[in-house]
Protein backbone atom coordinates (compact mmCIF):
# COMPACT_ATOMS: atom_id res chain seq x y z
CA UNK A 1 0.00 0.00 0.00
CA UNK A 2 3.08 2.41 0.90
CA UNK A 3 4.36 1.62 -2.56
CA UNK A 4 0.72 2.78 -4.53
CA UNK A 5 0.74 6.04 -2.21
CA UNK A 6 4.24 6.29 -3.07
CA UNK A 7 3.58 6.25 -6.89
CA UNK A 8 0.36 8.32 -6.93
CA UNK A 9 2.37 10.96 -5.07
CA UNK A 10 4.94 11.38 -7.24
CA UNK A 11 2.73 11.18 -10.02
CA UNK A 12 0.68 14.27 -8.58
CA UNK A 13 3.53 15.91 -7.80
CA UNK A 14 4.87 15.34 -11.43
CA UNK A 15 2.22 16.80 -12.82
CA UNK A 16 2.01 20.27 -10.47
CA UNK A 17 5.90 20.64 -11.64
CA UNK A 18 4.61 20.35 -15.34
CA UNK A 19 1.60 22.47 -14.87
CA UNK A 20 3.71 25.39 -13.06
CA UNK A 21 6.86 25.24 -15.84
CA UNK A 22 3.60 25.56 -18.75
CA UNK A 23 2.25 28.74 -16.73
CA UNK A 24 5.71 30.34 -16.13
CA UNK A 25 6.99 29.83 -20.22
CA UNK A 26 3.68 30.94 -21.46
CA UNK A 27 4.20 33.55 -18.98
CA UNK A 28 7.69 34.73 -20.14
CA UNK A 29 6.54 34.72 -23.58
CA UNK A 30 3.56 36.95 -22.99
CA UNK A 31 6.62 40.10 -22.73
CA UNK A 32 8.67 38.96 -25.44
CA UNK A 33 8.36 41.42 -28.87
CA UNK A 34 8.83 40.49 -32.58
CA UNK A 35 10.70 43.23 -34.33
CA UNK A 36 11.99 43.97 -37.35
CA UNK A 37 14.42 46.91 -38.10
CA UNK A 38 14.14 48.41 -41.95
CA UNK A 39 16.95 51.25 -43.35
CA UNK A 40 14.98 53.04 -45.37
CA UNK A 41 15.60 55.33 -48.07
CA UNK A 42 13.78 58.14 -49.62
CA UNK A 43 13.77 59.08 -53.51
CA UNK A 44 12.13 61.06 -55.92
CA UNK A 45 13.84 59.21 -58.90
CA UNK A 46 13.03 55.45 -59.65
CA UNK A 47 15.76 53.70 -57.73
CA UNK A 48 16.99 50.17 -58.55
CA UNK A 49 19.16 49.59 -55.21
CA UNK A 50 16.57 48.46 -52.75
CA UNK A 51 12.80 46.65 -52.83
CA UNK A 52 10.01 49.23 -52.52
CA UNK A 53 8.35 49.31 -49.18
CA UNK A 54 5.36 47.63 -47.64
CA UNK A 55 2.44 49.66 -49.37
CA UNK A 56 1.13 49.97 -45.19
CA UNK A 57 4.45 51.28 -44.41
CA UNK A 58 4.39 53.86 -47.71
CA UNK A 59 1.08 54.71 -46.44
CA UNK A 60 2.33 55.86 -43.42
CA UNK A 61 5.66 57.20 -44.65
CA UNK A 62 3.83 59.69 -47.13
CA UNK A 63 1.64 60.67 -43.95
CA UNK A 64 4.54 62.42 -42.79
CA UNK A 65 6.37 65.90 -43.78
CA UNK A 66 8.60 64.18 -45.99
CA UNK A 67 9.86 65.45 -49.73
CA UNK A 68 10.46 61.86 -50.95
CA UNK A 69 8.11 60.47 -53.52
CA UNK A 70 9.25 56.67 -52.81
CA UNK A 71 10.58 54.44 -50.30
CA UNK A 72 12.81 51.53 -50.92
CA UNK A 73 14.43 49.32 -48.03
CA UNK A 74 17.85 49.15 -47.81
CA UNK A 75 18.89 46.32 -45.25
CA UNK A 76 16.44 44.65 -42.73
CA UNK A 77 17.17 42.93 -39.46
CA UNK A 78 14.58 41.03 -37.69
CA UNK A 79 15.18 40.32 -33.90
CA UNK A 80 13.14 39.07 -30.62
CA UNK A 81 12.97 40.83 -27.66
CA UNK A 82 12.09 39.92 -23.89
CA UNK A 83 10.61 42.33 -21.57
CA UNK A 84 13.46 44.37 -20.30
CA UNK A 85 15.98 43.29 -23.02
CA UNK A 86 18.12 45.73 -25.23
CA UNK A 87 19.68 44.73 -28.41
CA UNK A 88 22.44 47.59 -30.43
CA UNK A 89 22.02 47.94 -34.25
CA UNK A 90 23.95 49.55 -36.53
CA UNK A 91 21.88 51.10 -39.93
CA UNK A 92 22.44 53.44 -42.26
CA UNK A 93 25.60 54.69 -40.17
CA UNK A 94 23.65 55.34 -37.05
CA UNK A 95 24.29 53.47 -33.79
CA UNK A 96 21.15 52.74 -31.78
CA UNK A 97 19.95 50.33 -28.54
CA UNK A 98 16.36 49.33 -29.06
CA UNK A 99 14.77 48.00 -25.60
CA UNK A 100 11.72 46.45 -24.71
CA UNK A 101 10.18 48.13 -21.88
CA UNK A 102 7.07 45.72 -21.96
CA UNK A 103 3.19 46.45 -22.32
CA UNK A 104 4.17 46.62 -26.05
CA UNK A 105 6.12 49.15 -25.36
CA UNK A 106 9.76 50.41 -27.00
CA UNK A 107 12.49 52.80 -26.23
CA UNK A 108 14.72 53.32 -29.03
CA UNK A 109 18.22 55.09 -28.21
CA UNK A 110 19.85 56.96 -31.00
CA UNK A 111 23.46 57.22 -29.66
CA UNK A 112 25.29 60.54 -29.04
CA UNK A 113 21.09 61.95 -29.93
CA UNK A 114 18.81 60.69 -27.65
CA UNK A 115 15.93 58.58 -26.52
CA UNK A 116 12.37 57.64 -28.51
CA UNK A 117 9.58 55.61 -25.79
CA UNK A 118 6.90 54.83 -27.76
CA UNK A 119 4.11 52.48 -27.79
CA UNK A 120 4.68 50.09 -30.83
CA UNK A 121 1.31 47.42 -30.71
CA UNK A 122 0.64 45.26 -34.01
CA UNK A 123 0.57 47.75 -36.94
CA UNK A 124 2.16 50.71 -35.66
CA UNK A 125 5.57 51.63 -36.80
CA UNK A 126 8.22 54.34 -34.86
CA UNK A 127 9.99 55.82 -37.56
CA UNK A 128 13.16 57.85 -37.24
CA UNK A 129 16.07 59.91 -39.58
CA UNK A 130 19.25 58.49 -39.47
CA UNK A 131 22.82 60.06 -40.46
CA UNK A 132 21.69 61.07 -43.96
CA UNK A 133 18.28 63.29 -44.57
CA UNK A 134 17.08 60.82 -47.03
CA UNK A 135 17.41 57.70 -44.90
CA UNK A 136 14.95 56.67 -42.21
CA UNK A 137 15.17 53.27 -39.71
CA UNK A 138 11.32 52.09 -39.35
CA UNK A 139 10.20 49.52 -36.15
CA UNK A 140 7.95 47.84 -36.03
CA UNK A 141 6.18 44.57 -34.47
CA UNK A 142 6.03 41.48 -36.67
CA UNK A 143 3.01 39.53 -37.61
Amino acid sequence: MSTTFFSATRLVCAALCLFLLAGATAHAGEGTLKLEAQLVVGSNDPQTKGTPVSPKVEKKLKRLPLKWGSYFVVSSQQFSLAKDEGRRLVMGGSEMVVKNLGGERVELTLINRGKITQSLSKGHTLVTNVKDENSFVVLRQMD
